[in-house]
């Protein structure tokens, strides 16, 4: 829907600026040909409307998928260096928390084992 919406404003625009722009001294060439915008009959007007919408909403759709393929990819970058930086992390401090398991392991309160009733 919002890319319907999206080529819709950029025909408005295009169309706008088509009626609004000088044409005199602006040419198109296609295979050899050469064709002045000012001299154009009303089909080509239209395929040429069609061509600059579309060109435009394409340069559109694909910056906007430049930018969210690049956010994912500077995502999993800094989720990557968060996962080494607490591996490496780990390493070190390891021996610390073996050392103080150890320690709670001697130090703790060990209750007495409770004996079986005496018949």
């Amino acid at each position: 829907m919002s890319l319907l919406v999206l080529t819709a404003v950029v025909a408005l625009l295009i169309t706008a600026a088509w009626f609004s722009l000088p044409l005199d001294g602006i040419t198109i060439s296609v295979h050899g040909r050469t064709f002045p915008l000012a001299e154009l009959p009303g089909p080509q007007v239209a395929v040429a409307l069609s061509v600059a919408v579309a060109a435009v909403v394409v340069a559109i759709v694909v910056a906007l998928v430049m930018v969210v393929v690049g956010s994912v990819v500077g995502a999993l970058g800094l989720a990557f260096g968060v996962l080494t930086a607490a591996a490496s992390l780990a390493v070190v401090l390891s021996p610390f928390a073996l050392i103080a398991w150890l320690l709670w392991r001697v130090w703790r309160d060990r209750q007495a084992p409770l004996s079986a009733p005496a018949r």
